[in-house]
């Protein structure tokens, strides 16, 4: 999905929910102590079929299952509500709503689940529901007051201590340094909470964000969307854990495939941490092509750029990062996609989170399966059909030899 944005609102507002919604090598080299063998998944749950009587989805950006497999919860922005199924399909209830009364929604776009309960992460709150969907509470994001260097700070997670994690929000123009002043590389992810002196906020890490947006410049306007090919950090939060986890993907201190896990708490120190070595993936001239055609294709013909423009604003290093994105499981592993592909499968790899030997578990998925979320036996996620129908999908984890 792409953003644009050429001085039309509508435009800059898509981009943003992109960029907020997005939040983003090759296989690990072989070792004595890596598994060499990688488990496999088959279908065995789907549901959205509207013919078949389920929910027809719409754009989902957020999907969780409880550790113990038997709910799904799935969020879906602009229906302004989040739906809760059985793995079979069953629909057990739906919370939410367009408003702004207790228990509705104005733009959702996060699930997170406790042991009793879930929240929703909305536009200005959270909004907390017992595991029967009852409304709890509704906790309120820190007031607009509290910015960074006159910015705003988008607040993304609420911990169990009450404190919150969050980011500036920097325009795109800004962040290029259209408006004069110097392009801005890094910004803090901070922990945010109110003192008996007010609001405080503290880096947790700097996020490095250099060659994360995509300028193009040409007659005189702009088009901004996200690089294909930036390697800066990407990270998630644990509400729960109250921590941080960055996958560092650029650096004097990494070479080309390497990575760097860090699980860092709220307060800012450090949790975990691992390295990883992948095999290096050169960035091709097909690649380039392709991505170029991509972002063209979809820009009004009578705006649309050169491919000379395009080619000279995109960020082409000499290889690929090493880590596509990653995702914090039910399960407490790490997920993370590598550029790897085996035939038409995507390469993945599971990691206990928190281990600094062992090595990790290479697992192949379909490539038009989006993975959100995962359990010890299946993995969740959404599947698109050539009518563009979001299905909901669990695949059940297969282990070979």
């Amino acid at each position: 999905m792409v953003g644009l944005w050429s001085g039309d609102p509508k435009g800059l507002a898509f981009l943003a929910l992109t960029l907020l919604l997005a939040a983003c090598g090759d296989r690990p080299s072989q070792s004595a102590d890596q598994p060499d063998t990688p488990w496999l998944s088959e279908p065995e749950f789907q549901f959205g079929d509207a013919f078949a009587g389920d929910a027809l989805f719409g754009f989902i950006p957020s999907l969780r299952v409880s550790p113990d497999g038997r709910r799904v919860y799935v969020l879906e922005p602009y229906e302004a509500q989040v739906s809760v199924w059985t793995p079979g399909g069953r629909r057990l209830f739906d919370v939410g709503g367009a408003g702004e009364g207790p228990g509705d929604f104005m733009l959702p776009y996060r699930i997170h689940l406790g042991d009793s309960w879930f929240y929703v992460r909305d536009r200005s709150r959270f909004t907390y529901f017992s595991n029967d969907g009852k409304v709890l509470r509704t906790v309120p994001s820190p007031p607009t007051s509290v910015g960074y260097r006159g910015l705003p700070i988008r607040v993304n997670a609420h911990l169990a201590d009450g404190s919150f994690v969050g980011f500036p929000s920097i325009p795109a123009s800004m962040e290029m340094g259209t408006w004069g002043d110097d392009p801005i590389t890094n910004r803090p992810v901070s922990w945010i909470r109110e003192t008996s002196s007010g609001w405080r906020h503290d880096p947790v890490f700097w996020q490095n964000i250099r060659n994360r947006t995509l300028l193009v410049a040409e007659d005189g306007g702009y088009h901004f969307t996200a690089q294909p090919y930036s390697d800066g950090d990407i990270y998630r939060e644990d509400p729960g854990a109250g921590s941080v986890v960055v996958a560092r993907r650029a650096g004097e201190h990494l070479g080309p495939g390497e990575t760097e896990l860090i699980e860092v708490s709220a307060p800012g120190d450090t949790v975990w941490k691992r390295r990883m070595e992948f095999d290096p993936v050169r960035l091709t001239r097909p690649m380039v092509d392709a991505a170029i055609d991509d972002w063209r294709s979809v820009v009004d013909e009578s705006r649309r750029p050169s491919r000379e423009a395009v080619e000279n604003a995109l960020h082409l290093p000499e290889y690929l990062p090493a880590v596509k994105t990653f995702h914090l499981t039910s399960s407490g592993h790490v997920w993370i996609q590598s550029h790897e592909r085996r035939d038409t499968l995507s390469v993945w790899y599971l990691l206990e989170r928190g281990d600094d030997e062992s090595p990790p578990r290479p697992v192949l998925l379909p490539e038009a399966f989006q993975l959100m979320d995962a359990t010890e036996t299946h993995v969740w996620g959404v599947w698109k059909d050539e009518l563009d129908i979001n299905y909901v999908v669990g695949r059940r984890l297969v282990p070979v030899g």
